[in-house]
């Protein structure tokens, strides 16, 4: 099921920073192809529960019952049988891998003066005042580590009491209806505690989730890798105590609020994630913007106006890769908490 656009403008939101800144559901039947034999029976069971998450043990059941149907029938020697971990139509889930699903995501924002999480990105120290960061200086992250680069987080503590309501609904509406579906896979993982060789991959995904009776997405839904979006791998990252240090890496998010349909380029970019016992995975996502190719979208869109009155907010801001004497890109992070989620490759749109 395709997620419904919507038609409004960003333009509001848009006024509405530059005012700131003056102030100093899988359907049954797709189940039932995704899993015929051990699936329909999973899925029946999971709709057994109440509400949206009875609809994510549906689909749960759906993969892992189809999942094991091909297994089991292959070890009997069925000809007709599926490969192991394969389902119908070519569709399979990747072996020795777990996932989740962003279902909230929001902008990092400063802990205490001077204290934001993130990563260095430039591989300095810089004070405040230095030139090579166009005065602004870098943070202090809430461990101890120096050279932290974050300077959306101490523009946005600024503008989060008077946007930051507004954005962050926007945000999350566009989580819900299946328009910002970003996905955290994790493969290879012995020990989720210690782990020293880890691939993290992000994708989008595709469906059109079900939402608990908390506003979120809720677990074990069954999301399709969507092979028409970018997507990032990150080999080799480590487990340690739980906590996964990936990058860096080039992410590139496909971004649908209001009228706006961009892709956002975030460069070096890196990952901090903890995985909980029970499979949950939260942190954020380090890296900068290049403000250039930021306005750039946002000229393209239906608020090109008032995308040149804020253009100098986010000119002024900029800490990174100076030419001329003026930053070129914006250092940034995003804080994301996952739900557990099932993931369907698609092996007749692979090499």
């Amino acid at each position: 099921m395709s997620p419904q656009r919507s038609t409004r403008s960003v333009a509001p939101l848009l006024a509405a920073l530059l005012c700131a800144a003056c102030d100093p559901g899988v359907p049954a039947a797709f189940r039932a192809r995704l899993a015929p034999q051990g699936g329909a029976q999973g899925g029946a069971q999971g709709e057994g529960g109440g509400g949206a998450q009875g609809e994510g043990g549906a689909q749960g059941g759906a993969q892992q019952g189809g999942a094991q149907g091909g297994a089991q029938g292959g070890a009997q020697g069925d000809p007709r049988a599926l490969p192991p971990g394969y389902l119908d139509g070519g569709r399979y889930v990747l072996p020795r891998s777990q996932a989740n699903v962003v279902r909230r995501l929001g902008f990092v924002t400063l802990d205490a003066p001077g204290v934001a999480r993130g990563f260095d990105l430039d591989g300095r120290v810089s004070p405040a005042g230095d030139a090579e960061s166009c005065g602004h200086g870098d943070v202090v992250d809430p461990e101890g580590r120096t050279g932290v680069d974050n300077q959306l987080a101490q523009l946005w503590t600024t503008l989060a009491p008077l946007v930051g309501a507004q954005v962050e609904a926007l945000m999350q509406n566009a989580i819900n209806e299946g328009r910002l579906l970003v996905m955290m896979e994790l493969v290879g993982v012995e020990d989720p505690l210690n782990d020293a060789d880890v691939t993290l991959n992000l994708f989008t995904g595709a469906l059109r989730p079900a939402v608990g009776n908390q506003g979120l997405i809720a677990p074990d839904q069954t999301f399709a890798f969507d092979y028409d979006s970018p997507s990032s791998t990150v080999p080799g990252a480590r487990l340690v105590d739980g906590e996964l240090v990936a990058g860096p890496v080039e992410l590139k998010v496909p971004l649908s609020i209001l009228d706006l349909n961009v892709i956002v380029n975030i460069e070096r970019g890196r990952v901090r994630l903890r995985l909980s016992e029970t499979g949950e995975m939260s942190g954020y996502i380090s890296g900068a913007l290049s403000v250039p190719d930021l306005i750039g979208e946002l000229l393209a869109t239906g608020a090109a106006r008032e995308t040149r009155l804020v253009q100098p907010l986010f000119e002024r801001n900029a800490d990174l890769d100076p030419v001329d004497g003026r930053c070129t890109r914006i250092s940034m992070a995003l804080s994301f908490e996952g739900a557990r989620a099932f993931v369907t490759r698609d092996a007749t749109r692979e090499p």
